[in-house]
C-alpha cells in the first residue's frame, strides 16, 4: 500500500480517535461529516497533527538521534543493531521521512473545509483563525523536514539537481484521491510554499501566548529564521530570530539552572516542544525506541547504545568552565573514557519526556550566525556572547571567519543530540566528517548518500516520481 492509500485509511482512524475531545457519548460513532460540523472537530484534527511530531521516526527518536550518528557527534556504548548502518553511512541508511505526508494530510484537511463553517460565534471565529495559523506552521515544519532529507538547499545543488519532494496541498479523503500523483517539486518551489505558510501563520495568530505545547507567533518567527538560515538568506534569518526573541516568553537558562532544565517540563527555553503522554507510548515501543533508552541508563531495561564521540567532547573540553560539561558524564561502563548525554532522561517516567523542538539557545545561534554571515560582526558578538555568558564562558571579541568558526562550534556543543549536526554541515555544502571509531572516511558533500533515497514503493506507484541520483 503506498503512502497516499495509507493516508486515506489512517485519516479515518485518526479522525475517530481525535474526536474524543468532542463532547459526545460515543465519539467513535461520529462520521467525518459530524467532525467537520463544528470548530472543535477541526481542533481535534489539529491535535492529531501535533501528536505526530513525536512519532519515533521523527522527533520522538530518529529526528533527534540520526543527524548526530550520520555525522560525528556520537559513538557506540552498546551494539544492538540500532543505527549501525547509519554510523557508517551505508547506502540507504539515512532518515526516512515519507510518512510525514500523513500529518500533512491532516493539515490539508483542515484547510479544505474549515472555512465552510457558517454561523460561528465570535469566539469560534477566533478559534478558527488560531487553528488555521497553527496548521500553517505545522505544515511548514513538516515540509521543511522533508526538504532537508530528500533534497539540496537552494544554491547548494550538486550537478544542478534541484528536485525535492512532491507538494500536496489538497487532502486525501476518498480512495480515488489517493490515486492522484504529483511530480517532485523543485527546492525553490517547496521553500516558497514553506515561507508562504509561515507568513500566513504570522498573520493569523494573535499575540496571545500559546507556546510551547502549541504554537505562538514567536514560534513561527523562530521557524522562519531557521528556514532562512537553510536558504542562506542570512540577514533575514537574523531579523526573524530577533523578532522571535523579542516576542517569546521563553527564557535562556543560566549556569545555575542549565543542568536542571533538562528535567523540567516544559523546558524553560522551549518556544515549541512535544509532550509525550502515557497514552502515546502505551506499548512496549515506548521503552524500546525512545530517545531516553537509546542514550541513557536510567533503567535496567535501557538499551543505552549511544554516547558522545571523542571528537565532540574534545570540542567541548576546549573551555573547561563550560557549564555544558554538567550534562556529559563519565560512566564506568563506557569504553575509551567517553561520556553519556543527560539531556534525555525520561523525566516523566517510563522513558517519556517533553522534547524541545525549537528553543531559545537555537534562536540565539541563528541570530548570531545570520549577523556574522551578512557582515555584522557587532550584533553577532552580542548574540553569541549572550549564550556564552549563560554557559559560564567569557565573551568573545572575535570577528570575521574566526567568529563564524566559534558560532558553529557553539552550535555543535549546544545543540548536540537535538537533531542538527548533519543538517548544519549539509546546508553549508560541507563534507561530513566521521569519527575515528567509525573507521570510515569522511563523506564528500558531492556523494549521493547526502540525500535520502525515495522509497521504492512510492516510485512503483507514482510514475511521475524520480529517484535521487546514485540510488
Amino acid at each position: 500500500m503506498n503512502s497516499y492509500n495509507k493516508l486515506y485509511f489512517l485519516l479515518l482512524l485518526g479522525l475517530f480517535s481525535c474526536t474524543k475531545a468532542l463532547d459526545v457519548a460515543d465519539p467513535e460513532s461520529l462520521s467525518p461529516e459530524q467532525v467537520f460540523a463544528e470548530v472543535g472537530g477541526f481542533e481535534s484534527i489539529l491535535f492529531s497533527a501535533y501528536n505526530r511530531v513525536h512519532n519515533f521516526e521523527w522527533m520522538g527518536q530518529n529526528g533527534i538521534i540520526a543527524p548526530d550518528v550520520l555525522a560525528d557527534n556520537l559513538d557506540f556504548n552498546n551494539r544492538t543493531f540500532n543505527y549501525e548502518s547509519e554510523y557508517v553511512n551505508a547506502v540507504r541508511a539515512h532518515m526516512g521521512r515519507w510518512e510525514l505526508y500523513v500529518g500533512i494530510n491532516d493539515l490539508n484537511l483542515i484547510f479544505s473545509k474549515i472555512d465552510d463553517l457558517t454561523d460561528v460565534t465570535a469566539a469560534e471565529e477566533d478559534l478558527r483563525q488560531q487553528i488555521k495559523g497553527e496548521a500553517f506552521f505545522l505544515r511548514a515544519l513538516y515540509y521543511h523536514d522533508l526538504a532537508k532529507v530528500y533534497g539540496y538547499e537552494p544554491g547548494k545543488e550538486v550537478n544542478d539537481f534541484n528536485l525535492t519532494v512532491p507538494i500536496r496541498t489538497t487532502p486525501t479523503e476518498e480512495v480515488s484521491d489517493a490515486l492522484v500523483t504529483n511530480p517532485r517539486a523543485t527546492n525553490t518551489e517547496l521553500y516558497e510554499l514553506i515561507e508562504s505558510d509561515l507568513n500566513q501563520a504570522i498573520n493569523l495568530l494573535s499575540d496571545n501566548v500559546i507556546a510551547p505545547l502549541r504554537v505562538g507567533k514567536a514560534t513561527v518567527h523562530a521557524l522562519m529564521a531557521r528556514v532562512q538560515l537553510y536558504k542562506s538568506n542570512f540577514a533575514e534569518a537574523a531579523r526573524q530570530a530577533d523578532q522571535a526573541l523579542t516576542q517569546t516568553t521563553a527564557e535562556l537558562t543560566t549556569v545555575e539552572n542549565f543542568e536542571a532544565s533538562w528535567e523540567m517540563t516544559p523546558h524553560p527555553e522551549s518556544l515549541f516542544e512535544a509532550e509525550i503522554r502515557a497514552t502515546d507510548w502505551s506499548t512496549v515501543d515506548g521503552a524500546n525506541r525512545s530517545i531516553c533508552t537509546m542514550t541513557n541508563n536510567t533503567s535496567s531495561s535501557s538499551q543505552y547504545i549511544l554516547v558522545g564521540s571523542p571528537e565532540l567532547l574534545a570540542v567541548l573540553d576546549r573551555e573547561p568552565n563550560d557549564i555544558r560539561h554538567s550534562i556529559w558524564t563519565v560512566e564506568e561502563d563506557i569504553p575509551n573514557g567517553t561520556r553519556k548525554c543527560n539531556k534525555w532522561r525520561g523525566e516523566q517516567g517510563d522513558f517519556r519526556e517533553n522534547i524541545p523542538i525549537i528553543r531559545y539557545a537555537e534562536v540565539l545561534l541563528i541570530a548570531a550566525e545570520g549577523y556574522v554571515r551578512s557582515g555584522d560582526d557587532t550584533n553577532a558578538q552580542t548574540r553569541i556572547n549572550e549564550l556564552r555568558m549563560a554557559r559560564g564562558l567569557v565573551p568573545t571579541a572575535l570577528t570575521g571567519t574566526a567568529l563564524i568558526d566559534l558560532i558553529m562550534q557553539e552550535r555543535r556543543i549546544e545543540l548536540a543530540l537535538e537533531g542538527h549536526r548533519w543538517f548544519d554541515l549539509k546546508r553549508l555544502g560541507k563534507d561530513i566528517p566521521k569519527t575515528n571509531a567509525s573507521n570510515v572516511p569522511n563523506l564528500s558533500y558531492t556523494d549521493f548518500r547526502i540525500l535520502s533515497d525515495i522509497p521504492q514503493s512510492e516510485l512503483s506507484l507514482n510514475e511521475l516520481l524520480t529517484q535521487n541520483p546514485g540510488y
